[in-house]
C-alpha cells in the first residue's frame, strides 16, 4: 500500500476524552436540529437572563 493510500483513510480516533466531546457537540446539535442560528438564539436567552456580567468584545473602544 502507497504512503498516499495510508493518508487518504479517515484516522480513528482513540482518544477517549475527544470521542466523548464529540458526542456531546453532536447531541447539542440535533437538540437544535442542527440549527446553528437557534442554538446561538437559546445561549444568547440564557446569557440574558443568568445575571452575570458578559463581556462584549464587538463595542468599539473610547479613544482616550
Amino acid at each position: 500500500m502507497s504512503n498516499t493510500a495510508k493518508e487518504s483513510k479517515p484516522k480513528q480516533s482513540t482518544d477517549v476524552v475527544l470521542q466523548e466531546m464529540w458526542r456531546i457537540k453532536d447531541t447539542l446539535s440535533a437538540s437544535y436540529g442542527h440549527d446553528v442560528d437557534r442554538l446561538f438564539a437559546e445561549a444568547r436567552e440564557r446569557q440574558k437572563n443568568s445575571g452575570h456580567r458578559v463581556v462584549n468584545l464587538q463595542r468599539k473602544r473610547r479613544k482616550a
